[in-house]
């Protein structure tokens, strides 16, 4: 049978249109003394997260011997059941580092994916830490948290290191997975 073209191209996309699946189109009423129509809602909900309840960490005053550590413990939240954390210090290129006004002292970081952790993944600078979980369902995390972020100051460093105050920012950039 020859078609014309205008009507193959009518078949064709009919036949496209079937095989998109759930594909819905708005229906229409017609004059009457009732009168129906039907529509299709859709929305959209993109990957969310959020990181909260952030203190800040004092390490205190070191005395001389051992090492130096404080934790925060902390909310994630993301509405895909998993996240990355990247961490950058505020030294050069990023690094974890300890501003003073003679020398900078390096520190660590640790992140745990509950509260109260007291130890975790080792993290680089500007690395994101894959496959974190344990993530609340709402933004709040109620009354309790559910991660822990850990720094620690070598005690080598601290001993060769002069008087004097030293401080750091730490940013922690959280990412759904």
């Amino acid at each position: 049978m020859n078609m014309p073209r205008v009507g193959k191209g009518l078949a064709i996309a009919a036949v496209a249109t079937l095989a998109a699946g759930n594909a819905f189109a708005a229906t229409q009423g017609i004059l009457g003394a009732t009168s129906e129509g039907s529509l299709e809602i859709t929305l959209t909900i993109e990957p969310l997260v959020q990181i909260s309840a952030l203190n800040d960490i004092a390490l205190g005053t070191y005395a001389g011997g051992g090492n130096m550590s404080g934790a925060d413990d902390l909310c994630v939240y993301s509405n895909t059941g998993g996240y990355e954390i990247t961490a950058t210090g505020n030294g050069a290129g990023g690094a974890f580092e300890l501003i003073g006004t003679a020398v900078n002292l390096p520190y660590t970081v640790q992140w745990a994916t509950s509260a109260g952790a007291g130890s975790g993944n080792a993290m680089t600078a500007g690395a994101p830490l894959g496959g974190q979980g344990g993530t609340f369902t709402t933004p709040d995390c109620g009354a309790s948290d559910n991660a822990q972020v850990i720094v620690a100051v070598d005690s080598t460093d601290l001993a060769s290191a002069p008087t004097g105050n030293y401080t750091g920012v730490l940013t922690l950039l959280v990412a759904p997975q």
